[in-house]
């Protein structure tokens, strides 16, 4: 427990020293308050919860975690992610000859246009044909999962659903990350032109996201569609009167809230015998997963490897066990297979900092986290060279949801899976001429 507290003081004096560089809008500040939210705070929390998290995550066996698994995930978790910092802050001097604080929204020149809507409209009119025919081959899924899973409250048809859904990866790539981009670019066509054709391209396009996104049957993807669509338009706020946009925020940021309770509700065979009841403990479902979602895990990859097996390196690598033919070990099922009580399958998620010393021990923990700041530091002194035009300011929102998952994903996940490598297909094909500008 005193160990706790230490490292609470170590990183609330980091937090304080950088407070200007982490608290801005670049990819690192997202990186590390994400982290430090949804991953380490509950990591520093767990000693001084024990009992109450052993009551609530009952199909887990959390008796398992020793305190030298504690000890160390608490002091692998805090010090990943100030190598990092450090090493951010290093790439920063190199580049910059200082600390620099980059801010990507600060914008003092007029936001200029270089989106190639030809482009734009073929990529539209080749997904939508993809999705009619994906869906007529999946319907009988699709209609298990709404009536069963959602409607019904049955969450293992909701679980079968999900994974018959997200059997095809050119549909998942679609659905998390080119349907959003695409959206937000509508977002932004519309703003600015203030057309009827706009308008209706982008209603159209934001019903089939939020409708095929919420039917993935997962809740965080939906909520960070909403929340990148949220940032888009708080980036193009120069559109809007500044009392509608403050007003946006208080309905949007309730409106999700209001919106995870009811994935709740829907994904538990909870019985309530009062709103007031209902809405109590639908809270404290939500508060505990954010804050218990990714830190249970984490101390469950440290107590299993190598302890149980060894690490994994790249194994878990889908792409790379395609192409040099290996078999892949699926870390995140197999940790969980392991702690869970159930039968059910189910997997485990860890940020990138974890995620380092389960697949490389120390020395790759050490080197894979310096290699992630200075990686981030040079990515955002490249979106800091950007010209302030629509489609890089997309780009920009897109890149945050990339640092956002490093704090949910391994690196190569955040790279791949979750989307900036797709991301970045989308923005330079959408480049008039293919030319990205950058500032003078």
């Amino acid at each position: 427990m005193a160990t706790s507290y230490i490292l609470i003081c170590v990183l609330l004096f980091h937090i304080i020293l950088f407070r200007k560089m982490i608290f801005n809008w670049n990819i690192f500040g997202v990186f590390f308050l994400s982290t430090c939210i949804f991953s380490i705070a509950g990591i520093l929390m767990f000693p001084l919860m024990r009992s109450y998290a052993n009551e609530t995550f009952i199909t887990f066996k959390l008796y398992l975690i020793t305190e030298q698994d504690i000890f160390l995930t608490q002091l692998l978790a805090v010090g990943g992610l100030l190598i990092a910092l450090y090493a951010y802050v290093i790439g920063m001097i190199v580049m910059y000859k200082r600390v620099e604080c980059i801010n990507h929204f600060r914008i003092r020149e007029p936001i200029k246009n270089n989106l190639n809507k030809v482009n734009f409209y073929f990529v539209l009119i080749c997904i939508s044909v993809f999705l009619l025919g994906y869906i007529f081959l999946k319907r009988d899924v699709f209609i298990s999962g709404i009536f069963d899973g959602l409607i019904g409250r049955q969450p293992i048809a909701l679980l079968e659903s999900r994974y018959g859904i997200m059997s095809n990866y050119l549909y998942v790539i679609i659905l998390y990350n080119l349907l959003p981009f695409f959206t937000v670019v509508a977002l932004y066509l519309m703003m600015k032109e203030k057309t009827l054709s706009s308008k209706l391209v982008f209603s159209g396009l934001f019903i089939t996201s939020f409708t095929l996104i919420l039917l993935l049957f997962q809740k965080r993807p939906l909520i960070i569609f909403l929340l990148a669509l949220f940032l888009a338009l708080f980036v193009f706020q120069k559109f809007l009167k500044r009392k509608k946009v403050r007003r946006r925020f208080i309905i949007i940021g309730s409106s999700l809230f209001v919106l995870l309770l009811i994935l709740y509700y829907s994904a538990t065979t909870y019985e309530f015998t009062s709103i007031f009841e209902g809405v109590s403990k639908l809270t404290e479902v939500v508060l505990t997963r954010i804050f218990g979602r990714l830190s249970l895990p984490a101390f469950c990859y440290v107590h299993y490897f190598p302890a149980v097996e060894d690490h994994y390196g790249v194994t878990n690598i889908g792409k790379l066990s395609t192409i040099f033919r290996y078999e892949i070990f699926l870390d995140s099922k197999v940790v969980y297979a392991h702690f869970t009580k159930t039968k059910l399958d189910g997997s485990m998620a860890i940020n990138s900092i974890i995620d380092f010393y389960a697949a490389f021990g120390y020395y790759g923990f050490f080197i894979g986290n310096i290699f992630m700041g200075l990686l981030i530091s040079v990515f955002d002194a490249f979106l800091n060279r950007l010209e302030k035009n629509g489609i890089n300011l997309i780009f920009i929102v897109f890149c945050f949801v990339f640092g956002y998952y490093l704090s949910q994903a391994s690196l190569a996940r955040s790279l791949m899976g979750y989307g900036l490598f797709f991301f970045m297909l989308a923005w330079m094909f959408l480049q008039k001429g293919f030319k990205i500008k950058l500032r003078p």
